[in-house]
């Protein structure tokens, strides 16, 4: 168990500390995080030649810019210990997601997103009527099925004020802490989400840019994804054991 940090510690100390811990005990999901966003980083640059996008593609070229900013702002939070801030953040990443993949599936609504028109559809509905078409092309290219209902529930629960958002502040004697504090618990729920996340965004560059598909970048996209789900299956598979010790 690690060492609690002194009383008079100051943010930026706490903040140092739980950093330290985070490298000590996750240093390898720490390396896939980065490995995942600084994929998307690669692949806007080899976006970079497209001539003239249409209205859909330049807007899912914002929306995945600013998820991606979304999701390395929300690791970096992680890493210092504030896991609720970081998947509220999370979640924003994922909603811009959501939003290219329907402009993806629905070029004819580009309009809507840049008026602000009332008619852009809640995410809920955009979810329901894309999991079917995302079920359908993971298992056309043998990829992992998106569990999109419980990525958005399982970020729901800590974006508004709720028990699951603020025990975390309350240690193993129901004592308050205040400030950013390490958890291993946490840090792995939020990699486990931001993972998710990030793979969604490069399976939507790919399919709303057909340049990228069949090329390097799309290869490394493969490779991303089945590291993402080995770590997951690992991941549950350790959850199972722990939970079988403790029953």
């Amino acid at each position: 168990m690690p060492a609690q940090l002194p009383h008079g510690s100051t943010w930026e100390d706490r903040e140092h500390a739980v950093h330290r811990q985070a490298w000590q005990y996750h240093s390898n999901d720490m390396a896939l995080a980065d490995d995942l966003l600084s994929h998307l980083m690669h692949g806007f640059r080899e976006l970079e030649v497209v001539k003239s996008p249409d209205d859909a593609q330049e807007l899912t070229l914002l929306l995945v810019g600013g998820a991606a900013n979304f999701l390395r702002s929300a690791h970096n939070l992680a890493l210092d210990g504030y896991y609720v801030q970081a998947l509220s953040l999370a979640r924003n990443a994922y909603e811009y997601w959501l939003a290219g993949a329907w402009l993806n599936a629905s070029p004819q609504d580009a309009a809507k997103l840049r008026q602000g028109s009332a008619d852009w559809p809640t995410p809920s509905r955009m979810r329901e009527a894309l999991a079917a078409a995302l079920a359908h092309d993971a298992s056309e290219h043998e990829r992992p099925e998106p569990a999109l209902g419980r990525i958005y529930h399982d970020l729901s629960r800590f974006t508004y004020p709720s028990f699951a958002s603020v025990s975390g502040a309350l240690d193993s004697k129901g004592t308050l802490r205040s400030g950013p504090f390490y958890q291993s618990r946490r840090l792995l729920a939020f990699f486990d989400l931001a993972y998710e996340t990030a793979t969604l965004l490069h399976r939507l560059l790919e399919q709303s840019f057909p340049s990228l598909q069949e090329s390097e970048w799309s290869r490394r996209s493969d490779e991303l994804a089945t590291k993402v789900a080995a770590w997951a299956a690992r991941h549950a598979a350790e959850g199972e054991e722990r939970g079988g010790h403790n029953r």
